[in-house]
């Protein structure tokens, strides 16, 4: 049909919108369209765990009846079976997941939206508008007191989405990831800067030093680690089951003149071949903190893969990062709304 001067194809028609239905997702027959729409959406940006998740679900498909108790288990499914599908010309075109966040309890209680996706035959009709507001009204009725997702940095059309929505972008974050194997670079050594692992005695200055380079208004930590004392300081009887699951933390401070200027946690799990990493230094002292500190870590992980989300505008470490062959995977905005 020819377009008119008039005409606003872009815009939603109701006749468009009932032309469709809203659903939950029932796992017994949604798993495998499901993994084939979200494979279609997010393949150019899809890394490992993401593959792996596509697999999962094309297994727990095969399942059949299974899938019911397995979406109780398992925390893949148990986060798809919590969203919502949208169903056009007997086809599953659209899709929203919903998983509580499981924040420290002082920080509220947030609910991560994720793989927001409809069929590109079918954007651009108002869908996945619908997906996010029947997500947000689920969220409030079970209580929750945020919502939060992640949207790649240049998806400029799901970011003006999320922003008419009352989204608020918090800070964009960069994944940097330094392959194994890579050639070790020269040992670098500052003489008024000195490297230790952090005392339990020391977490209030580490907290003092997160609070100066990882404001909570600006996102916090990261990803699903809101700025909050208990990933600073916890009786050792709570760090008991972290221990089986990952293989514990290593957290490395640099001081300078008996002052804790930047902080490097090390996540490895039991025999893994990769490690992720938070690194934190005071501003003042960019770039030798983080140098220091990313120098260590290389040396001593050499055989490890090394992985790092960092803040995208923090322009001093991504150069020191670009140095020690760290290339940068993906960016994404982290966004939030506050549903109080």
């Amino acid at each position: 049909m020819p377009r008119t001067a008039n005409s606003q194809p872009n815009i939603p028609t109701p006749e468009m919108i009932l032309r469709g239905h809203l659903r939950p997702v029932n796992l017994r027959t949604d798993l495998a369209p499901l993994a084939d729409l979200i494979e279609l959406v997010f393949a150019p940006t899809m890394d490992d765990n993401g593959r792996a998740a596509i697999r999962d679900m094309r297994s727990m498909s095969r399942l059949g009846v299974g899938s019911t108790l397995l979406g109780r288990l398992n925390e893949l499914a148990q986060g798809i079976s919590m969203g919502f599908v949208w169903v056009e010309d007997g086809r599953l075109v659209g899709n929203v997941s919903l998983y509580p966040a499981h924040w420290p309890r002082s920080a509220g209680r947030a609910w991560i939206i994720a793989n927001v996706a409809v069929h590109p035959d079918y954007q651009r009709r108002g869908i996945a508008r619908q997906l996010l507001q029947h997500s947000l009204e689920t969220i409030r009725e079970r209580k929750g007191t945020d919502a939060i997702l992640q949207v790649d940095y240049d998806n400029a059309r799901a970011i003006h989405i999320y922003d008419q929505l009352g989204f608020v972008r918090e800070r964009a974050w960069t994944t940097w990831g330094r392959a194994s194997l890579v050639s070790t670079p020269p040992l670098v050594q500052y003489d008024d800067l000195y490297i230790t692992r952090r005392r339990p005695s020391e977490w209030r200055a580490e907290y003092e030093l997160a609070k100066q380079a990882r404001p909570q208004e600006k996102g916090g930590i990261g990803w699903l680690k809101p700025l909050d004392k208990s990933l600073f300081h916890k009786p050792w009887w709570q760090q008991i089951p972290y221990w089986f699951v990952t293989g514990g933390m290593e957290r490395l401070i640099v001081r300078a003149d008996r002052q804790l200027v930047g902080t490097l946690w090390i996540e490895s799990g039991l025999a893994a071949l990769r490690s992720r990493m938070t690194l934190m230094t005071n501003p003042e002292h960019q770039p030798r903190a983080a140098e220091a500190l990313l120098n260590n870590v290389v040396r001593r992980y050499r055989n490890t893969a090394l992985i790092l989300e960092h803040p995208y505008d923090d322009t001093v470490t991504t150069q020191i990062l670009d140095q020690y062959r760290f290339r940068p995977n993906r960016t994404v905005w982290h966004m939030r709304m506050h549903l109080g």
